[in-house]
């Protein structure tokens, strides 16, 4: 059997993932994503990186990780809301190279929900080491 007819033991996700949905066509060119409810009313993203995931260093691309960032925390926010959200400012703080094979994960939570401005944050790590740190603000829209 190959990685083309079936998923390798490597791809799986740790126990406690479930598929995230692709909403969008770009999402869609990011995964295959998971994602897990955590005990603390946070949410985790994880991916196994790739291939087509990494930059001329073979390392995993900076805007890989801002739109898997923007994505979790997006999620979050949209959650917390009870609707849909748009991210109104990103800031990342890259702390280590991710390597391919590398299983990512994003811990994501809200620090602050206002009547219309959310305020996130998360955490990259691989093999429970951080790799990178976002925060955004996400507008709720649609109400």
């Amino acid at each position: 059997m190959t990685d083309a007819t079936a998923p390798s033991d490597v791809l799986r996700p740790p126990e406690g993932f479930e598929p995230y949905p692709a909403i969008s066509p770009f999402m869609a060119l990011l995964g295959p994503l998971w994602a897990r409810q955590e005990t603390d009313g946070g949410i985790s993203v994880g991916l196994w990186v790739q291939n087509h995931h990494l930059n001329h260093q073979q390392a995993v691309h900076g805007g890989m990780v801002a739109s898997l960032a923007d994505n979790a925390m997006g999620y979050q926010a949209a959650h917390a809301s009870g609707g849909a959200v748009a991210t109104v400012h990103l800031s990342i703080d890259y702390m280590a190279r991710v390597k391919e094979g590398s299983w990512l994960v994003v811990c994501s939570r809200i620090d602050r929900r206002g009547k219309k401005l959310l305020f996130a944050a998360c955490t990259g790590m691989v093999d429970q080491q951080p790799v990178f740190r976002a925060s955004a603000v996400f507008a709720a829209i649609g109400r």
